[in-house]
C-alpha cells in the first residue's frame, strides 16, 4: 500500500458492509452498492458453476444451464453465495447434484440448522452431524455406510465449497461467512427463528426449529407453547428467571421435538416431563447444573444422542434400554453391550461385577473414533479377552489398553502376554498405545510385519519389561508419532521409521546415548558439582512452594538409578536407601540436606562412570523430518545431543527434561540449522551450566527454564536469541543484568520464585531493563521484593498474573501504574486484600483468584466499573460476596464449597447479588 500511495493518482478504494465509516478513512465519497441485474448476476453464477471441465455434451450442457437459471433465483443475489455453491457445483457434471439445491428441503433444512447458530459461531463437525441426524438431515438408507460419515462428508463439501472456512484458533471448528449466513436465514425463514430480543413477542406459528437466546423466557412461553409443530429447540444462552416450572410447561406443549440443546437450564433437577418426548432423538444438557434426573429419562428409546452429566452414576442400570443410543458422555453404563448402535465408547473401565465385564464390547462394532480400555488386570485370560472382539470394530482409529499402575505386580506376568494376544486390534488402526503392560514379550499380532495398513503413532507407558521394539521394523513402518514413557528395560533403539515426525522418550534409563569421542575423554567427573554447593542452590532457589518438583525429579532419578544400580561397578543400595527415606519424609525440605545431595551425587558419579566405561558409542539419531522431539529422565551427553540435533532442521518443538548429565546446550552451528525451531523447554537438568549458542538461533520464540540450579542467566541479549517473545523461567538465578535491552521482540514474560545471583540472595530485587519493556502479558510468582523501580513503569496490555501482596500494594499505590484486562491474583496469604490506591483500574475487565487464602474478596471492589468477569477458585475462606460491579456480566465459582453454598439460588445469601447476572458458573 506504501508503495502504491507513493504514485501520482493512486486511489484506494474499500468495500464495507456500513455507511458508517471510521473518520481515519479520510472518507470523500460512498457509493452505495446496489443488487446486480438478473442477467449480470446469472452470468457471475455461471462463470464459477461452469469453471470446470469442458462440457463437450451440448445437450447436458443445455439441461445443467436451464438449472443453473433456476439456482441462480434462490440465491438472493447475494455475490458470495454464487462463488460458493456455483465453485461447488462445478466439481460434477451429475445432474441430480446440480438439482439438489431446487430442492428444498434439502437446501434449506441443512442450511436452516446453521441459522439457529448466531453470526460468528463455531461449528464443531461432531457437535453439528449428530444434529442433522436427529432432525433427518443424513441419509441412513445405505447400510455399509454409518450415517456420521455421511454427515462428515456432506460437511466436508460444504467446507470445500468455502460455505465454512477453518477458525483461525481452532483446527476442529468452522465459522461461516456473516453473507452466507444470511443467505442461510432467506431460505429457511418459514421454518426456523431466533428468538434473540426480550421484547419480542410473537413467533410465526410455522416455525420448526426454534433457537433462543433472550435474558428471560416468561414473557416468551405462551408464544411458544403455541409451535405445536416444533422439532428443534436449542438454548445458547443463561436465563434469569427461573426455568423448571417453565419448561415443564414447554416441555408438555412439545410432543414432536426432536433436538433439545440446552444451555441455559439453572435448576439443578430435570422435570420429569422430559419422559414425554417420546421423538426426541437429541439431548445436550451437559453445560447445566442438572444433577438429579427422572427415571423417565430412560424411557426416551428414540434416543441418539445423550449428553449429560452424573447420568451414569444416577441411572446407570436403565441407560441400557435406549438401544438406538449412537452417543453419549464420557460416564459409565452397565451392561452396556445392548446399545449396539453407539458410535463412540471414549473410554471403558473394565470391573468384577456383572455387566461391566470386557465381554461387553463384543457386538460393539460401529465404534469408531477412540476408546481407552482400562483396568485389564479384571480381565481373567485370553478368552475373555477374545470375547471383546476388538479386531471387528474397524472404524476404531485410537485404541488405548491399560492395566492399572496399582496392580500389585512387580515380576513380569505370563497372563499380561495371553491377554494382550486375544486383544488384536482391528488392522486399520491409527494409533495404539499400550499401559501398564508387564512381560517381555509383544503379542503374537505386533509381530506380523504387514497386520497394521496405516498404524500412525505407538506409544508404550508403564512396560517395565520389554528391552526393545518391535523386532520386524515393519510394524512401525508408517508410523509418525512414536512415544515410550517409563520402559525401564529398553536398551536398544531399532531403525526409527522415516515418516516420523512426533519422538518422545521419557524414563528410559537404560538408554544410554554417548559419542566415541566422549568415551575416549574417559573421565567426565571434573564436571560434578560439589554437594554442599548443590545443596545450598537447591535450597536456596526452592522454597515450601516448589519442593514438589525436586520431590518428582528426585523420585524419577530413584527410579532410573535402581535400574542402572545392577551394571555399575559399585554397590550403591545403601544410598538408594537413604534417598528413598528421604523421598518418604514428611518434611520436603529433607530433599535438599546436604547429606541426601552428597548421597544423590555419589550415584550419580557411579552412573556417569557407567556411561563412560562403555565399550562402543550409542547415538540416537532421528529421521531429518522431525518436528517435535521430547527427551526426559534419560541419558544422552553433550555430544550426543549434538549429533541427534545436527539433522533435525525441522524441528520445531524441543524438550529437555530431567537429565542430569547435560552440561551444555550445542553449538552456534547447531542451532542455525534448526531453522524452524520456535519452542525450547528445559526443566530440572541440575548439571546444566551453559546455554551453548542458543543466541545464534533466528527462529526460537518460546522459551522455558525451570530448576537449572547450575545455571547462571545473566546479559540476556547476549545468551538468548533475538528472536524470543515469550520467555518462562521457574527457580532460575537470575542477575541484574538479565533482561537488559537486547530482546526487543520479548511479548510475554513469566517468573516463577526466582533468585538473585548476588551471593544467591533470599528474593530478587532489581532487573534491570525490565521496565523497559512493553509486554502483552506478565507473571510474576515468588519474587515479592522487586522494587517499585522495576515495576511501576512497567506497561502490561492485556495480562497480569501477580502472587505477592507486596508488590500488589506497590502497583496500587502507584499513580502512574494502570491495570491490563486481565489481573490475577494466586496464592496471597494476607487475610485481606484492598484496592484502595491511585492505580488506574478503566481497562481492567477480567478479574481471577487463585488459592488465596484471603477472607474477603478485595474491598472497593465496586470501584472496578469497567469489571465484566470474575473468577473465584480454592479459595476456601471466601464465604459471601460483597456488592459487586454494576458492570459485571460473568461469575465463576470453583472449590469454594461455603461460598457455593451461599451463593444457591433461591436462598443463599449472596444469591441476590448475582441473580441479575447472565453467566454464572458454580
Amino acid at each position: 500500500m506504501t508503495t502504491i500511495g507513493q504514485k501520482t493518482g493512486s486511489k484506494v478504494l474499500i468495500t464495507s458492509r456500513r455507511d458508517v465509516l471510521p473518520a481515519a478513512l479520510c472518507c470523500k465519497e460512498v457509493v452505495p452498492l446496489g443488487n446486480l441485474e438478473d442477467d449480470e448476476f446469472l452470468a457471475l453464477f455461471k462463470h464459477h458453476a461452469f469453471s470446470g471441465a469442458e462440457i463437450r455434451d451440448q445437450r447436458l450442457r443445455l439441461r445443467l444451464e436451464e438449472i443453473s437459471e433456476k439456482i441462480a433465483k434462490r440465491l438472493g443475489q447475494s455475490p458470495l453465495a454464487a462463488r460458493t455453491v456455483g465453485s461447488q457445483l462445478s466439481r460434477t457434471k451429475n445432474i441430480t447434484e446440480w438439482e439438489a439445491p431446487l430442492n428444498t428441503d434439502k437446501m434449506s433444512a441443512p442450511m436452516g440448522a446453521l441459522f439457529l447458530f448466531p453470526k460468528g459461531y463455531q461449528y464443531y463437525i461432531d457437535e453439528l452431524v449428530p444434529l442433522w441426524m436427529a432432525e433427518g438431515l443424513v441419509d441412513s438408507s445405505n447400510r455399509n455406510t454409518r450415517m456420521e460419515d455421511v454427515g462428515r462428508d456432506y460437511f466436508k463439501k460444504l467446507a470445500s465449497g468455502s460455505f465454512f472456512k477453518s477458525a483461525s484458533n481452532e483446527d476442529d471448528r468452522y465459522v461461516m461467512h456473516d453473507l452466507l449466513h444470511d443467505l442461510a436465514e432467506s431460505l429457511s425463514k418459514e421454518d426456523c427463528f431466533r428468538l434473540e430480543d426480550d421484547e419480542m413477542t410473537e413467533i410465526p406459528r410455522t416455525v420448526r426449529h426454534l433457537s433462543v437466546r433472550v435474558k428471560r423466557m416468561e414473557k416468551h412461553k405462551q408464544s411458544i407453547c403455541n409451535l405445536h409443530h416444533l422439532r428443534t429447540v436449542i438454548c445458547l444462552d443463561p436465563l434469569l428467571d427461573d426455568v423448571s416450572d417453565l419448561f415443564h410447561k414447554i416441555l408438555q406443549n412439545m410432543k414432536k421435538l426432536r433436538v433439545l440443546y440446552l444451555k441455559c437450564y439453572n435448576r439443578w433437577k430435570l422435570p420429569e416431563s422430559i419422559g414425554e418426548l417420546k421423538h426426541l432423538r437429541y439431548l445436550n444438557i451437559s453445560r447445566t447444573s442438572i444433577s438429579e434426573y427422572p427415571r423417565s429419562l430412560c424411557t426416551l428409546y428414540h434416543l441418539q444422542s445423550l449428553h449429560a452429566n452424573y447420568v451414569g452414576n444416577i441411572l446407570g442400570d436403565k441407560l441400557c434400554n435406549l438401544t438406538k443410543l449412537r452417543h453419549h458422555g464420557e460416564f459409565q453404563i452397565p451392561n452396556i453391550g445392548k446399545l449396539t448402535s453407539l458410535q463412540s465408547l471414549y473410554e471403558y473401565e473394565v470391573q468384577k461385577k456383572k455387566g461391566y465385564e470386557l465381554r461387553q464390547l463384543r457386538d460393539l462394532n460401529e465404534l469408531g473414533g477412540s476408546l481407552y480400555v482400562t483396568n485389564l488386570e479384571n480381565v481373567t485370560g485370553k478368552v475373555e479377552a477374545l470375547e471383546s472382539k476388538l479386531y471387528q470394530k474397524s472404524h476404531l482409529k485410537y485404541l488405548n489398553l491399560a492395566w492399572s499402575s496399582e496392580n500389585g505386580v512387580d515380576s513380569e506376568d505370563s497372563l499380561h502376554l495371553e491377554i494382550m494376544d486375544g486383544l488384536k486390534p482391528p488392522p486399520q488402526l491409527s494409533r495404539l498405545r499400550i499401559r501398564g503392560y508387564k512381560s517381555g514379550t509383544y503379542p503374537n499380532w505386533l509381530l506380523e510385519p504387514s497386520y497394521f495398513s496405516s498404524l500412525e503413532s505407538f506409544e508404550l507407558t508403564d512396560c517395565p519389561w520389554l528391552e526393545g521394539l518391535p523386532t520386524d521394523t515393519n510394524v512401525l513402518s508408517h508410523c509418525s508419532k512414536l512415544g515410550l514413557h517409563n520402559v525401564p528395560n529398553l536398551k536398544t533403539l531399532s531403525c526409527l521409521p522415516v515418516g516420523l515426525t512426533e519422538l518422545g522418550i521419557d524414563q528410559c534409563p537404560l538408554l544410554m546415548f554417548v559419542t566415541r569421542n566422549e568415551l575416549e575423554q574417559h573421565d567426565m567427573r571434573q564436571n560434578m558439582m560439589k554437594a554442599e554447593d548443590l545443596a545450598s542452590k537447591l535450597s536456596q532457589i526452592l522454597d515450601v512452594n516448589s519442593f514438589s518438583v525436586l520431590r518428582r525429579s528426585l523420585l524419577q532419578e530413584y527410579s532410573s538409578l535402581m535400574q542402572m544400580s545392577t551394571l555399575m561397578d559399585d554397590d550403591i543400595s545403601e544410598h538408594l536407601q537413604t534417598i528413598s527415606r528421604a523421598l518418604e519424609a514428611e518434611e520436603d525440605k529433607v530433599l535438599v540436606e546436604e547429606s541426601v545431595v552428597k548421597t544423590w551425587l555419589c550415584c550419580h558419579e557411579q552412573r556417569i562412570g557407567l556411561i563412560y566405561g562403555r565399550s562402543i558409542e550409542q547415538l540416537l539419531v532421528p529421521p531429518s523430518g522431525l518436528h517435535e522431539l521430547y527427551l526426559s529422565s534419560c541419558t544422552i551427553t553433550d555430544g550426543a545431543l549434538a549429533i541427534c540435533l545436527g539433522g533435525l532442521s525441522s524441528l520445531e518443538i524441543l524438550e529437555l527434561t530431567d537429565i542430569m548429565i547435560l552440561t551444555a546446550l550445542p553449538s552456534e552451528e547447531v542451532f542455525e540449522n534448526l531453522a524452524k525451531l520456535t519452542n525450547l523447554i528445559i526443566g530440572s537438568c541440575y548439571g546444566l551450566r551453559s546455554l551453548g549458542g542458543l543466541a545464534a538461533s533466528a527462529s526460537i520464540t518460546q522459551l522455558t527454564l525451570s530448576t537449572c540450579p547450575c545455571l547462571e542467566l545473566a546479559h540476556g541479549e547476549r545468551f538468548m536469541p533475538v528472536s524470543l517473545e515469550y520467555l518462562t523461567t521457574f527457580a532460575c538465578v537470575l542477575r541484574a543484568d538479565f533482561f537488559g535491552r537486547g530482546l526487543p521482540n520479548l511479548k510475554s514474560i513469566s517468573m516463577h520464585r526466582c533468585r538473585s545471583s548476588e551471593s544467591l540472595l533470599v528474593d530478587l530485587c532489581i532487573l534491570e531493563g525490565l521496565s523497559s519493556l512493553q509486554l502483552q502479558s506478565l507473571t510474576l510468582q515468588g519474587v515479592p521484593k522487586l522494587t517499585a523501580e522495576c515495576i511501576l513503569p512497567l506497561r502490561v496490555h492485556k495480562s497480569l498474573h501477580v502472587s505477592s501482596s507486596v508488590l500488589l500494594k506497590r502497583m496500587l499505590s502507584a499513580e502512574c501504574f494502570t491495570f491490563p484486562r486481565v489481573l490475577t491474583l494466586q496464592d496471597l496469604k494476607d487475610p485481606s486484600v484492598s484496592f484502595e490506591g491511585s492505580a488506574n483500574f478503566s481497562s481492567l475487565k477480567n478479574l481471577n483468584l487463585y488459592c488465596c487464602e484471603m477472607e474477603s474478596l478485595p474491598r472497593n471492589l465496586e470501584r472496578l466499573s469497567s469489571l465484566e468477569g470474575l473468577i473465584i477458585s480454592s479459595c476456601p475462606n471466601i464465604t459471601s460476596l460483597p456488592v459487586l460491579p454494576p458492570s459485571l456480566q460473568r461469575i465463576s465459582i470453583y472449590d469454594c464449597e461455603v461460598l457455593k453454598n451461599n451463593c444457591r439460588a433461591p436462598d443463599g445469601e449472596s444469591w441476590p447479588k448475582i441473580s441479575h447476572i447472565r453467566w454464572k458458573d458454580i
